[in-house]
């Protein structure tokens, strides 16, 4: 009589961290350097408060001005100013990505609330960049800057979350998960890309 030993194979629902490198570094990168942009946006903003008069690196032109922006409600649309908001943000996916290149085992609950940190985030750059082009009729380079690094922390921590099985398996998590499968994440984060860049250029032109 044979006896077998069982295989041994990977827990289930646990990524093989080497995959994930990659992922765990767009999100180290987009969170370092949108920590550092939100970091100096907040020094601009701090120094525009004491004197509005001024000068900023971020004053270009008519179009390209922070403090034209800092005076308007949509800045601290959420109590207090977005840079705020957004250097926490990127703080949590900046040291989520560093965690796991380092080889921590990260929860699927910590995974998921990263995951919707940038979900929320996103979708509130895309409002404010929205109110910034079309009602207001300015840019500032610096929301522009964690615009970018958003979207590439975002496309990290989508395939992360995705792949650790951090979504669940209800429709959300389905969805998500078949999406980065087929690369329409990819996509879909480029694409957002292109829109914001579209929305803003249209809206600064009319």
């Amino acid at each position: 009589m044979t006896s077998t030993l069982p295989r041994s194979t990977p827990l289930e629902g646990l990524p093989a961290p080497a995959r994930l490198r990659p992922w765990y570094l767009l999100m180290l990168v987009g969170g370092a350097l949108g920590l550092f942009t939100a970091g100096w946006q907040t020094v601009e903003r701090i120094a525009w408060a004491s004197d509005p008069q001024a000068t900023s690196v971020c004053e270009i032109n008519a179009v390209l001005s922070c403090s034209s922006v800092f005076s308007h409600w949509q800045s601290s649309a959420l109590g207090v100013p977005n840079s705020l908001v957004a250097m926490a943000v990127f703080g949590f996916v900046a040291s989520t990505g560093l965690a796991g290149l380092l080889g921590s085992q990260l929860s699927r609950a910590y995974l998921a609330t990263v995951f919707g940190m940038t979900v929320f985030m996103t979708a509130f750059v895309v409002w404010y960049l929205e109110q910034s082009a079309l009602s207001i009729g300015v840019l500032c380079l610096f929301c522009v800057g964690c615009a970018v690094n958003l979207i590439v922390a975002g496309l990290g921590i989508t395939r992360v979350a995705a792949r650790a099985g951090a979504l669940g398996r209800g429709g959300l998590g389905r969805g998500v998960t078949a999406m980065v499968s087929s690369g329409a994440d990819i996509v879909a984060w480029l694409g957002l890309a292109a829109l914001l860049t579209l929305m803003m250029v249209l809206g600064l032109m009319l």
